[in-house]
């Protein structure tokens, strides 16, 4: 079932260049879809029309059939929550407890009720301990996890990731990595994921490939992988696991596995049959 429908939906800046150029496609109801592409092929323009942070001007988007459009947008933001690049931006309490408990406050929650919530999600961040800091002394992972927490009690169906680890340190991007993947193993959060990360795309269910604006491709990850002297022609890499498997290709050697370990067993497999 589609959660999210595009239909030739197009963008321009100041009537420029356009950003986003006739770009269709959906999102299934608790998929984790990753969007790739190049500096400036349209990955962040395409997630703030999503989510009605930039107006749609030609074509349509859809979220559980309400077309994203000015009449609709509160509805759909109620819906819908968005983690940027840089957590600083996000932040409006003096502490932890109050920046998680921000949007509470503006749907009017009972103030106990309140209190539960917050603990709630503060603690399913790993951030219980850190309630009473101030948001702007804590690291770029911990900041992060404020921002991701805050969503979540806001109880949204569909989170957007816009290059959310892009300015983490590598123990940050993996901190928060993992706490995407965690979101993703249910039904109940759709997750879209704007990123550069080529590993953690192997990890979504879908995978949307934009260049110039266009959508490029569009499938699962190990499809799209599969085409790998397309992506490197619009500037883009494949992961280490599709370099090996390239690699041993020239030399009529075919491997199946979708991990080292078991690329490793199938080369033992057929050494001990000649």
């Amino acid at each position: 079932m589609s959660l999210i429908e595009l239909k030739n939906v197009s963008y321009s800046y100041n009537d420029s260049t356009k950003a986003v150029d006739d770009v269709s496609f959906s999102v299934r109801k608790g998929d984790y879809v990753t969007i790739i592409g190049h500096n400036g092929s349209g990955k962040s323009t395409l997630a703030k029309l999503i989510a009605g942070l930039l107006p749609v001007k030609e074509g349509s988007i859809t979220v559980d059939s309400l077309e994203v459009n000015e009449e609709n947008i509160p509805q759909i933001r109620k819906r819908l929550g968005i983690v940027f690049q840089n957590p600083d931006n996000q932040f409006i309490g003096s502490t932890v407890r109050d920046d998680i408990a921000f949007g509470l406050e503006n749907k009017q929650v009972p103030s106990d009720e309140m209190e539960a919530i917050v603990e709630e999600y503060a603690k399913k961040v790993g951030l219980t301990e850190y309630l009473n800091y101030e948001p702007q002394n804590l690291s770029g992972g911990q900041k992060q996890r404020v921002a991701i927490a805050g969503i979540l009690a806001m109880s949204p169906d569909i989170i957007i990731f816009d290059e959310a680890t892009s300015m983490l340190d590598p123990k940050g991007k993996k901190e928060i990595k993992q706490l995407m993947y965690d979101l993703a193993g249910g039904d109940d959060i759709t997750i879209i994921s704007i990123t550069h990360d080529i590993e953690e795309v192997l990890q979504s269910d879908d995978c949307v490939v934009l260049s110039k604006g266009k959508l490029f491709m569009h499938d699962v990850p190990e499809k799209v992988f599969a085409n790998a002297e397309k992506l490197r022609q619009i500037d883009l890499d494949v992961p280490f696991i599709e370099n090996v498997r390239e690699t041993f290709g020239k030399y009529k050697i075919k491997l199946k596995a979708n991990d080292l370990k078991g690329m490793v067993e199938e080369l033992c497999r057929s050494g001990s049959k000649r």
